[in-house]
């Protein structure tokens, strides 16, 4: 089996915690992963797919997000936009392609890279937050025993609250953000995947699925040729 290897990544003012895999020279993909839970999630999934990749002969990126796994800092959107960037500036001596997961897909139209690959993308960070407080709702109603409206949320933000959403502590001005995001108009050449799987990001803890991974990294070289 592939190693990874573990090493920090500078990208502009942050100190990234990033996972390598495959060849150190040739091309690569940089991993955009999810947001909040759904991040966790995956984790299994696109380790799976580092190493198909690798056996590819393709190298993979996959780094924490300012304020996410291991990486110092709070969650900020625009940090994580300018993270982003910075990872793809440093990548671009190879052959570099943008992979993007659900809500790491509204960080970056593949600007500096040589295409985008998009994964089940969500269509905005409004959409994606209303997926958070329903499946608070739902957490908090299974724990209080009394029906909760994901709007409770909503009224809490504008009264200037930080609300605990899916394990993240969502300030107002975070969720502003979120809900100003929409899907960019990619900037370089598009594939959406068309890849069937088991969608891993709506399960309740990180699961492999080496089936959905291989796939995906079938299609994936088949593109990069």
């Amino acid at each position: 089996m592939e190693p990874f290897r573990f090493t920090l990544v500078s990208a502009g003012p942050y100190d990234l915690p990033t996972i390598l895999r495959g060849p150190e020279t040739g091309p690569c993909v940089l991993f955009v992963p999810p947001l909040f839970e759904e991040m966790n999630r995956t984790r299994r999934l696109l380790a799976d797919l580092g190493r198909a990749l690798a056996a590819n002969g393709i190298g993979s990126v996959l780094a924490d997000l300012p304020g996410t796994g291991d990486a110092t800092g709070v969650p900020d959107i625009a940090a994580w936009r300018l993270a982003t960037a910075h990872l793809i500036e440093r990548l671009v001596g190879r052959p570099l392609r943008v992979l993007a997961v659900r809500g790491g897909a509204l960080l970056t139209d593949g600007s500096g890279s040589e295409g985008l690959y998009r994964v089940s993308p969500v269509a905005s960070g409004a959409s994606l937050l209303r997926e958070m407080m329903r499946a608070q709702a739902i957490a908090d109603q299974e724990r209080e025993g009394a029906r909760i409206s994901p709007s409770t949320y909503e009224t809490r933000f504008e009264r200037g609250e930080t609300v605990a959403l899916t394990g993240y502590d969502v300030t107002p001005g975070l969720a502003a953000d979120l809900t100003a995001l929409t899907l960019p108009d990619a900037a370089v050449p598009l594939r959406v995947s068309a890849v069937e799987g088991s969608p891993v990001w709506r399960q309740a803890e990180p699961a492999p699925a080496p089936a959905f991974a291989a796939a995906l990294a079938e299609d994936i070289a088949a593109w990069m040729q």
